[in-house]
């Protein structure tokens, strides 16, 4: 029987991260979401929440379909979906209501902000937006992420079997429907709001089935990541051109070079880093950015265990819930924002938003710790084999 791996609180650590800047990002006009790690590359929060949310599939799915076959792992699988497309619809719901509050009570245009109007065929037209919400093709502003996790949880077991019988070859498979994401970035699936999704499947599945093919590596132990400084001297330095690049090319980085030497500032900023299809160029900036991660932070490192870590931790272990209220929060905060742009107003909207999110998620964590089973004491005689906890789905 497979064993299930112990759960690597690095990877609920930096979903946990992701979550609130993607809390931060989505509240339109914010003006602290110009300072997150995205303007310092191509690559954001949304390939750390897929690429992790790959890597945990592989630990909470692999063993099922080891232990019980495909047909259970299918199963469990379209299960969840179910799970995630009825927050998906419960979430744009409370989140119409809100633009609703904010429209037609508080008075705000609303194409103030394209975070409201996604939401306007809802208003307009309900019956054929509800309709077109239930296959995933009305997605109002930052739904789209939920829709492209539930179709990859759907075909996940697809790959687990694939790379079970042949390996690698599952791997090469989907790079080479990356590959065609970059030649044909027309196939991606209509949105009733904004004509089609902003994230492309085809190319998307690339950075989470390399996550769910690194936690099989890791898990069989047959490769592990050289602790080499070279290697992490290399992946600081791309990191570090691509900031300076995208920081060059920026209108910030022209007005503070002088105008002597202007001229050799990129025109353009870093090539080839569409989000939409998941430019070649970003797809590397986020690897190099997985690997620095991998290699700066230790498993065991002692500072995972403080109370600011745990609650990070604690975030990303939740992170259903907290991303779907973390939408909801978004979207408040822009209607907020519309209203009212001054200091105190960010402040507010961000030190609540983020606040309201960390609670939460303590709140989720002391109810799941009260429902564990308490520990059983250790036998008089060592086991010669043991089977370490399992690892919960998260998305």
């Amino acid at each position: 029987m497979q064993q299930r791996q112990t759960r690597d609180a690095r990877l609920d650590l930096f979903k946990g991260v992701a979550l609130l800047i993607i809390f931060i990002n989505h509240v339109g006009g914010n003006p602290l979401a110009k300072v997150m790690p995205a303007r310092f590359g191509p690559s954001d929060s949304a390939e750390i929440f897929v690429f992790i949310s790959g890597y945990a599939i592989a630990l909470a799915y692999g063993p099922v379909l080891a232990e019980r076959g495909f047909a259970a792992c299918q199963r469990k699988a379209l299960d969840r979906c179910r799970q995630l497309w009825v927050a998906n619809i419960l979430t744009m719901l409370v989140s119409a209501l809100v633009v609703a509050f904010a429209v037609y009570i508080g008075d705000l245009p609303m194409e103030a902000s394209n975070r409201l109007e996604s939401f306007a065929p809802l208003f307009d037209t309900p019956v054929t937006a509800m309709a077109w919400t239930l296959v995933l093709m009305y997605l109002p502003f930052a739904f789209d992420i939920l829709a492209l996790y539930i179709l990859l949880v759907a075909v996940a077991p697809l790959f687990l079997w694939s790379y079970g019988r042949f390996g690698y070859a599952a791997v090469a498979l989907s790079v080479l429907l990356y590959l065609v994401a970059q030649a044909a970035p027309g196939l991606v699936p209509p949105n009733l709001w904004d004509e089609d999704w902003n994230f492309s499947p085809l190319a998307w599945q690339c950075v989470f089935f390399l996550g769910t093919a690194l936690a099989l590596v890791v898990r069989s132990g047959r490769v592990r990541l050289p602790q080499s400084r070279w290697l992490l001297t290399a992946v600081l330095a791309l990191l570090a051109g691509m900031a300076v690049w995208k920081f060059a090319a920026s209108d910030i980085g022209h007005a503070v070079t002088p105008a002597a030497l202007r001229g050799w500032l990129p025109e353009e900023t870093i090539p080839w880093a569409d989000k939409d299809t998941l430019g070649p160029m970003r797809l590397l900036h986020f690897l190099a950015l997985a690997c620095a991660a991998a290699l700066l932070v230790p498993r065991d490192a002692g500072w995972l265990r403080s109370a600011p870590a745990r609650l990070l931790v604690a975030c990303g272990r939740h992170s259903l819930p907290v991303f779907c209220v973390g939408v909801v929060l978004s979207i408040a905060g822009s209607a907020l924002l519309v209203a009212e742009d001054g200091a105190l107003m960010v402040l507010a909207v961000n030190l609540v938003g983020v606040a309201a999110l960390l609670a939460l998620a303590l709140v989720l964590e002391r109810r799941r710790t009260r429902r564990q089973p308490p520990r059983q004491s250790k036998p008089a005689v060592p086991s010669t084999a043991s089977t370490p906890s399992a690892v919960p789905e998260t998305p």
